[in-house]
């Protein structure tokens, strides 16, 4: 009998899983899958998590410089944007410099018929050695307001000694946002010295990628604290960067960094200049925001070569012969005999071509001989030779005028501009005060080359309208300058200094001799010393004049006063009291009427009733006297006001109106005997 068998099963064999089961253990990778992504997750945004919470609290604690291009500030109810002077500090890392800047305000929104220019440079562009109100941006707007009255113009500078292209780059990319209506740039001259320049004492030294990158991290207060972390572990171990001088000059900042023409230091920093300026232009473009651009100008004729270097090349023989000819040509010019000092020093230049200083004493000698076409080449070959580079080389400003794009970007040849006024076409001390910081009469003529290149562009207004409306002179707008005499002293006095030290100090001052010691001379010596501000320095000159009966030269320092800050009201008023001590009301008034726009204040409408009560409109004078009682604190100077309401009401009649106001002066101030006269003969025995 068969019997049926039971079939076997291998231990060993896995057993096929329930259904259950296996809906189970799907379930559980599934949930490891994601358990596995959560905390792949968690690992990479814990990180990013914390430096978003650090950065919260920096922020909230205030850490760190304020690097914002501008700070507000309310005056008289409104609120005005102007340039935050730590913003330096995004430009000088790890050095101590402190560029100096113009103080400028403008609102938002921008006001109706506005046209707003923002200026961005360096110390030409800010005006040095004169200040605010010597800068090629007030000749523009003064030059502007004149062509365009009914126009409101507002030239901003933005300028910065000591900073170059990568600041022009990086503060032009946040300017759209205040409603620019055109960007003027002057810049090339600090190329390799200025902040973040190849040969700067900053930490990037004029990498442009990692610059750039840079300028936009500086916004995080993260990186500046790990910026701040770097430079305290770098003063542990090199100590003497604690020691560093808290004010350096920028002549002090390029010390032992020759750039030799050509070398890859000079290239690298003509790369960066040349993309700055491409970035530049292709920002503008994208923003439909014109830009003008110009050559950089420097004295030719008046400024020699500060350090000449050799060619290396040379054989010890050539270089004998070099150094021979040049004792030749040296005798031969100390011996007046020009053409044999022009030959020994042409057999030197063939020797080496690359001495800056024999290039200059060729021009020189081609100078005196009557070649100045020749001289200036020279003298152009030796600038562009000068290894201690504090002038903008031919290469950068043809790189400048190689950016022009019709409507999109003007430029200005200011060097043939120069040279087109200078003598000889010879660009010299007639119009640049040592290498490259022009005079007054120099920033007048940038102000005419700008303007030309707005006609240009069509801005402001078209062709026809500036062809109709521009038609003052250039001496009557010279004439109207808001440089005074005491300006021009500023400048020599800072311009005498800097020539005093290194680079200059080897050679005699380019600058005029000194002004006689008086007054005025002394007011300078203060602004110059940081004792006064240019403000203090102004109205003591104004005073000074006053005293002297010269009310002329007073006005001028008041005018001047009022175009350094068009916000300061109490300006406004020196002035209009000047034009009423001459009789001259109309532009008194005039004056009043705006600085009550700007703040109103008792002492404008006070004056304002005054000038009426004098020309007999005794209504006027009472409406403007009650205006300035309710500004007026002091009990003294109400009791004044009050009793001049008193005397127009009696002119009209209005003997009880008359009493009323001689008792409210009374009552602010008991002891105003004017007032107690008065009410007494109105009252009667």
């Amino acid at each position: 009998m068969l019997v049926a068998k039971t079939p076997h099963h291998d231990r060993n064999k896995p057993r096929p899983a329930s259904r259950a089961q296996s809906r189970a253990e799907k379930t559980g990778a599934h949930i490891s899958h994601w358990k596995k992504r959560f905390f792949t997750l968690i690992t990479i945004a814990s990180p990013l998590l914390l430096l978003v919470v650090l950065e919260i609290g920096l922020r909230a604690s205030g850490y760190g410089t304020d690097l914002s291009l501008f700070t507000t500030r309310v005056l008289h109810g409104k609120t005005y944007y102007l340039l935050n002077h730590e913003v330096k500090a995004r430009y000088f890392p790890g050095i101590r410099f402190a560029p100096i800047t113009a103080r400028e305000y403008f609102i938002l929104p921008k006001p109706a018929r506005t046209f707003r220019i923002f200026v961005l440079g360096g110390s030409t562009a800010v005006g040095y050695p004169y200040g605010a109100n010597g800068s090629f941006g007030v000749f523009l707007r003064q030059r502007l307001e004149r062509v365009f009255p009914e126009r409101r113009i507002e030239v901003i500078n933005l300028g910065m000694t000591g900073t170059n292209s990568f600041t022009v780059l990086d503060l032009a990319r946040e300017l759209p946002a205040y409603e620019p209506d055109l960007l003027i740039v002057y810049d090339g001259h600090n190329e390799f010295y200025g902040g973040l320049g190849v040969q700067s004492r900053g930490m990037l030294g004029g990498f442009r990628t990692a610059t750039l990158v840079y300028l936009r991290l500086l916004h995080i207060r993260t990186f500046l604290l790990l910026r701040d972390a770097y430079a305290g572990l770098r003063s542990l171990f090199h100590p003497s960067l604690q020691e560093a001088p808290r004010d350096v000059s920028l002549e002090s900042l390029a010390r032992g960094k020759e750039v030799p023409y050509g070398s890859p230091a000079y290239a690298e920093a003509l790369r960066n200049f040349e993309a700055n300026l491409a970035d530049l232009r292709t920002f503008c473009t994208a923003h439909s925001l014109p830009v003008i651009l110009a050559s950089q100008v420097s004295n030719l004729r008046g400024e020699p070569p500060f350090l000449s270097g050799q060619d290396p090349s040379l054989a010890d023989a050539a270089r004998r012969e070099f150094d021979g000819d040049r004792l030749m040509a040296e005798k031969a010019w100390n011996d007046h005999r020009w053409s044999d000092a022009l030959g020994a020093y042409r057999k030197a230049a063939s020797l080496d071509s690359l001495h800056a200083a024999t290039h200059f004493a060729l021009g020189r000698c081609l100078d005196i001989l009557g070649d100045q076409p020749g001289a200036r080449m020279e003298y152009i070959r030796a600038r562009d030779l000068d290894e201690l580079r504090f002038r903008a080389s031919g290469d950068f400003n043809r790189a400048i005028l190689r950016q022009e794009r019709d409507a999109e970007v003007g430029t200005v040849d200011m060097e043939q501009l120069f040279m087109a006024n200078s003598p000889d076409s010879l660009i010299g001390n007639e119009f640049i005060l040592e290498h490259l910081h022009p005079n007054s009469s120099g920033y007048f003529l940038m102000a005419k080359g700008y303007a030309s290149a707005i006609r240009h562009l069509k801005l402001i207004g078209d062709e026809s309208e500036w062809a109709r409306l521009d038609t003052l002179n250039d001496r009557t707008l010279w004439n109207e300058r808001t440089v005074t005499d005491l300006d021009e002293r500023i400048a020599l006095e800072r311009t005498a200094r800097v020539t005093s030290t290194y680079p200059f100090a080897a050679r005699s001052l380019s600058v005029p001799a000194a002004f006689p010691r008086d007054s005025l001379e002394a007011f300078a010596v203060r602004v110059v010393d940081g004792r006064w501000g240019a403000g203090e320095a102004h109205i003591a000159a104004a005073e000074y004049y006053t005293e002297r009966g010269e009310l002329t030269s007073a006005e001028r320092e008041y005018t001047t006063l009022l175009s350094l800050d068009s916000l300061e009201v109490s300006s406004y008023l020196r002035l209009a009291r000047l034009y009423f001590q001459e009789k001259r009301m109309k532009e008194a008034s005039s004056l009043l009427s705006a600085s009550l726009a700007v703040e109103p204040t008792g002492t404008a409408y006070s004056m304002l009733g005054d000038m009426a009560f004098d020309s007999g409109d005794n209504a006027a004078a009472v409406t403007a006297y009650e205006e300035a009682l309710t500004l007026i604190t002091a009990g003294e100077e109400q009791a004044t006001v009050l009793y001049q309401t008193a005397l127009a009401e009696l002119r009209m009649q209005h003997v009880q109106k008359a009493r009323e106001a001689l008792q409210r002066s009374l009552a602010a101030f008991p002891q105003h005997e004017p007032s107690l006269r008065l009410l007494r003969t109105l009252q009667g025995p």
